[in-house]
């Protein structure tokens, strides 16, 4: 059947649309962090897990991904936010959370203490840090940790970014070769197959033998 001309149209619009986007949000990124992203501490943060089956450093860039993503939402119902300072802010967030046994006793002094690490990291990449991008740093925790409330619609943005990448993070996994957690998830997709492939086969047995 032959595809409306329309269809294809539209198509070609959304596929241009998408990749108009990512361009922009590239050169956003390294234009207002390309020093963060060329950063030893960046580099390192490739290399240590988070959110059980990421890295830090994915987690990191797909927080500001988002964060930018919602910006330019609300830059169309002519909400404005400050780009740069959610583009330093999201990078820097959770790069305080690096060496992490080293750092904290537990858990919940990880979650307590690791803005105001992220903030004291920030200033050594950034020494210029805006107030903006401090208060994005410092509470992107919230609701949790003890995190004092969004000041700004810049720190609301990343701090929801930050809920819904964290989630995001289990389900994709890594990408990252030798850290062995794409390969974790990679164990858990494929147990979570083969329950389902066992589940087909029971019931195709059991239709097999009603109908028989």
């Amino acid at each position: 059947m032959r595809i409306p001309y329309y269809e294809t149209s539209l198509k070609k619009k959304i596929k241009a649309d998408r990749q108009d986007r990512r361009e922009r949000i590239e050169r956003d990124l390294l234009k207002y962090g390309g020093e963060i992203l060329e950063s030893a501490e960046m580099k390192d943060s490739f290399g240590q897990t988070h959110h059980l089956w990421s890295t830090v450093g994915e987690h990191t860039v797909r927080v500001t991904v988002t964060s930018v993503l919602i910006c330019y939402a609300l830059r169309k119902l002519n909400i404005p936010t400050n780009i740069p300072a959610v583009v330093v802010g999201s990078l820097c967030h959770d790069l305080g959370i690096m060496g992490r046994d080293e750092k904290f006793s537990n858990k919940k002094e990880m979650s307590r203490e690791h803005p105001r690490e992220s903030v004291n990291v920030a200033r050594t990449l950034v020494p210029e840090l805006s107030d903006t991008s401090e208060e994005i740093i410092e509470r992107h925790m919230w609701p949790a940790g003890g995190s004092k409330a969004p000041g700004s619609k810049e720190s609301l943005i990343v701090s929801v970014a930050d809920k819904y990448t964290a989630v995001k993070d289990i389900f994709k996994g890594s990408d990252v070769k030798g850290t062995g957690v794409r390969n974790t998830a990679q164990r858990q997709r494929e147990f979570v197959e083969n329950r389902v492939q066992e589940q087909i086969e029971k019931a195709s047995e059991f239709i097999n033998e009603i109908t028989e």
